[in-house]
């Protein structure tokens, strides 16, 4: 067959989508090879810049795939006879080109001038409605060896006929098949796009996608803000080969369009064709018209974005030119995506509130630290120079009622110091800009001095303490002074809150990838209320056994903070009137392993 070489490429399977269709076409071909006197016929369509056998009769097995460049079966018809709807190119107008791409059938010509010769070609070029060569339908081997007569024009005409309505048929069932699935898979991939942190890398994970999947040369999103004043538009084109056009010189009116049609779940086709759009008025589409042609698109699809009831923004994909409608189901894919969209641009939106709170804690974090800092530092002094004083004054003088004045200043300066020296502990293991710089520390080393520094208050107030310590270094990643500070708070107040003839204890042992110490004490216990703000600062517990000990309510303020620089964790265990038990958990020290700064709580 002339018109139908064989190049060596072949499909696997039939390119269409549905065993019906394909069945269709064989009948067809296979009808205009029995009635009109054919040995053979075939139907060839065009798929990117290729031409493809797609049905045949009369023909050796395999030859349904083959294909040949567009270029030159366009030539070969150009050069053609016009017989009708029929084209008829004789032997010895056989163009080098297309003779190299034939596949020439083993038959001997008759004589005479009506004689069907083996490089004739006789094809019908099929169109569609725009002009577009789509396909052809060819015929070759005569029965009678002779060129078609009029009676046999008459039916390859009419079979011509029906051939460009299924082939049509058949490539909008096919165009409408590959439409499915990239608004599928553009759906999909926007979907797996969601869960990207913010609705840069959401775009920039799917832009491209969704651009290709909607046959489109761009797209632009506007995400309204989050206070209602003013948008924020991100564009993105095939190539990026143009500057981002002024949006803002349309927003009047295109935000108030997304708006009305989030509400009506509409999604509007814009172009010169389809100027008439719900709530649009003339003037402002001829004048969206203009902004479309002066940046060289021709149709939009326009598409609200929201969440729930509220519209956060639209999506615009583009076209350069009109000529291809925006589908059905071009515009219910799009209508998914926008609320897909949608969701992102509302997470974006919390996760930019949710930040600017956080900035806004850190700040005012770091300015209390500064105010604490101050203050600490400007008290110190006077209240040195006032416990010196107190301390040099000679009380061998004084009346009983003067020395109990001295020593009730000795003891407010005391406990002045006290408070002092917590807020200053507080705000310096609160600060957000204190570098950590763990090195590995054994607890059973801290332990012990916590214990040998406890033991003066523990004595006086009649309480037992001790501890119970394994054989190994029990090591964890940290800075020892805050360790020995965390522990030092556990255990005085352990002892602070437990009565004469009791006891306080402290264990550390390894709990694999962890290493847990424990603070036990036989003491006053506290409330279920109490303990759920027990690490607030300035807590006091509302035990009246326990208001009669005097504290600042910084000091497990303080545990929490150092416990979370250390990636730790505490836990209180405790009951009125049966004593409680503090459990501290830390990562143990890896060898080999240097651990990163905790986040700043």
């Amino acid at each position: 067959m002339h018109d139908e070489p064989d190049t060596g490429r072949r499909h696997a399977e039939t390119p269409w989508a549905d065993e019906q269709t394909r069945q269709h076409l064989q009948v067809l071909v296979e009808g205009v090879a029995t009635l009109a006197g054919f040995a053979q016929s075939s139907l060839t369509l065009r798929r990117d810049g290729q031409f493809e056998v797609v049905a045949a009769a009369g023909v050796e097995d395999g030859f349904v795939g083959t294909q040949v460049p567009a270029a030159s079966i366009e030539n070969e018809l150009r050069d053609a006879d016009e017989w009708g709807v029929w084209r008829f190119v004789p032997h010895d107008r056989a163009s080098v080109e297309a003779l190299s791409y034939s596949h020439i059938p083993d038959v001997t010509p008759l004589e005479g001038e009506d004689a069907w010769h083996p490089l004739d070609l006789l094809a019908a070029p099929l169109h569609d409605d725009q002009g577009r060569l789509r396909g052809l339908l060819s015929v070759d081997i005569p029965d009678d060896g002779r060129l078609p007569s009029p009676e046999k024009m008459k039916v390859l005409t009419k079979y011509a006929g029906l051939a460009r309505t299924l082939v049509l048929l058949a490539l909008e069932r096919e165009d409408l098949s590959e439409q499915v699935r990239m608004a599928t898979e553009a759906r999909a991939i926007v979907r797996q796009a969601l869960g990207e942190p913010t609705l840069e890398l959401v775009l920039a994970a799917c832009r491209s996608a969704v651009v290709s999947c909607f046959d489109a040369v761009g797209m632009w999103l506007t995400a309204f803000n989050p206070d209602g004043l003013g948008t924020t538009t991100t564009s993105y084109a095939v190539g990026d080969t143009y500057d981002a056009p002024p949006f803002a010189e349309i927003d009047d009116v295109v935000v108030r369009l997304a708006r009305r049609y989030w509400a009506d779940q509409y999604v509007a086709p814009f172009s010169r064709d389809s100027l008439d759009q719900p709530g649009l008025a003339r003037d402002d589409a001829e004048r969206l018209l203009g902004f479309l042609d002066r940046i060289g698109l021709g149709a939009v699809l326009f598409v609200p974005l929201g969440v729930g009831r509220e519209c956060v923004g639209f999506l615009v994909l583009t076209r350069v030119s009109d000529a291809r409608r925006w589908t059905d189901i071009e515009i219910d894919a799009a209508r998914d995506i926008g609320r897909d969209l949608g969701l992102a641009v509302g997470k974006a939106r919390q996760l930019e509130l949710e930040r600017a709170v956080a900035d806004r804690l850190r700040k005012l974090d770091s300015y209390r630290v500064e105010v604490v800092n101050t203050m600490g530092h400007e008290l110190r002094n006077p209240l040195f120079s006032m416990s010196a004083n107190l301390e040099l004054l000679d009380t061998s003088g004084l009346d009983d009622d003067g020395r109990r004045s001295v020593a009730a200043a000795t003891r407010g300066a005391t406990r002045m110091r006290a408070v002092i020296d917590d807020m200053l502990t507080m705000a310096q293991v609160s600060d957000p800009h204190r570098e950590f710089d763990p090195i590995p520390v054994d607890l059973r080393r801290v332990v012990n001095d916590v214990c040998d520094e406890c033991h003066a208050a523990a004595t006086a107030g009649g309480v037992t303490c001790g501890s119970d310590l394994p054989d190994e270094p029990a090591l964890v990643p940290g800075e020892p002074e805050e360790l020995h500070r965390l522990l030092t708070n556990l255990v005085s107040n352990a002892i602070k809150y437990t009565d004469p003839g009791g006891r306080v204890t402290v264990r550390v042992a390894a709990q694999g990838s962890s290493v847990v110490a424990t603070v036990e004490d036989t003491g006053i216990g506290i409330s279920p209320p109490d303990q759920e703000q027990l690490f607030r600062e300035f807590f006091r517990s509302t035990n009246p056994a326990a208001l009669s000990r005097p504290g600042t309510g910084l000091g497990l303020a303080i545990v929490a903070r150092i416990v979370a620089r250390h990636g730790g964790s505490i836990d209180i265990d405790s009951e009125r009137g049966r004593g409680t038990t503090a459990t501290l958990t830390l990562p143990a020290h890896v060898e080999g392993v240097i651990a990163g700064p905790a986040p700043a709580s």
